[in-house]
This record gives C-alpha cells, structure tokens and sequence, in this order.
C-alpha cells in the first residue's frame, strides 16, 4: 500500500470514528431522544404569565449629589503649586461628578480654591483661584461644558485645619468641587 493510501484511510476512518462518538455522546437528534422523561419538563405557560422584563430602578440623582456634596471632592497641593497629580480616589470621585454633570442637563458645579497663610495674601489669592482653574480645566477635558464650571478663590480665609502646623497648611492647600 501507498504512503497516500495510509494517509487518507486514516483521516477517513477519524472523521467516521469523530462523527460517531458525537453522535453517540452530544447530539440529541437519534436514538436517545426517544425518552418521555425530557419531554414531560417541558411546560407550556399561557401569555398572561410571562413575567415583563424588569426595568432597572431609576437613578436617584439627588441623593447622588447630596452624597457628592457631603463628602466633596478635595484636591490637595503643595506649597506655591497650582497643578496636583491626582490619586485614584480623586479619579473616581471626579468621574462620579463628571457622571452627574452628563445626566443632569441643569447642573453645575462650584470649584473654590483654597491657600495657607503662607506668604503675601495676594499671591495666596491667586494661587487658590490658579488651583480652582486647574481643576476645572481637567473637568472641561473630561467632556464638561465650561460653562457648568464657577471656579473661585478663597484665598486664606477658610481654612480647614490650623494654619501654625505643617499639616494643618496641607489641608489648607487645597480646591474644593460642590455641586450647585
């Protein structure tokens, strides 16, 4: 016999070997489908039962906002800084208000930025209301409207910690997003 011949019987007799034992173990079309048993679970139900899709709760944007407002995104800076690198908590807080801004057609926010008394009260002026803008600008790229956006400065005087320590000035360092 020829090396051709070998080599063609055998994947004949693999595709009728295959064929088989699927047949025999897989499918459902020959001699096993016979049994009543399967049959008898299938059940029929009438049209006035079949349950409706179940659509999914309405979001409760309100509460969403209350829960934004109550914990508001802060962004932290170092001294005489305007620009931070956000944390991945910052991120997801951010994105959580970015999503509020694109399912509320009506809202908009207000970013203040914040300075310790560390040097002249008008640089600390301007660099909270640099820290305001700088926050706003990432919001404007993350598909905001500019005009959703107030950013304002606070410059020294709300300070949210004691400004005679070190980190009490940390905490002051800082923009500050409420929704409106």
């Amino acid at each position: 016999m020829s090396k051709k011949f070998l080599y063609l019987t055998s994947i004949l007799l693999t595709i009728v070997v295959g064929t088989v034992l699927f047949w025999y173990y897989c499918c459902d079309c020959g001699g096993k489908s016979s049994n009543m048993e399967a049959a008898a679970d299938i059940s029929i139900v009438p049209d006035e039962q079949i349950a409706e899709p179940i659509a999914p709760e309405p979001i409760d944007w309100l509460a969403i906002k209350d829960q934004l407002n109550s914990n508001p995104l802060t962004v932290y800076y170092d001294t005489y800084k305007t620009e931070s690198v956000l944390g991945q908590k910052d991120d997801i807080k951010l994105d959580e208000v970015i999503d509020y801004l694109k399912n509320n057609p009506d809202g908009s926010i207000l970013v203040n930025g914040h300075a310790d008394i560390t040097g002249p009260r008008a640089l600390n002026i301007r660099l909270s209301q640099e820290r305001a803008d700088y926050v706003k600008s990432y919001m404007v790229r993350g598909g905001i409207d500019a005009n959703k956006v107030t950013s304002s400065s606070k410059g020294p005087d709300e300070p949210a910690a004691d400004n005679s320590t070190p980190e009490g000035r940390a905490k002051n360092r800082r923009a500050v997003v409420i929704i409106k």
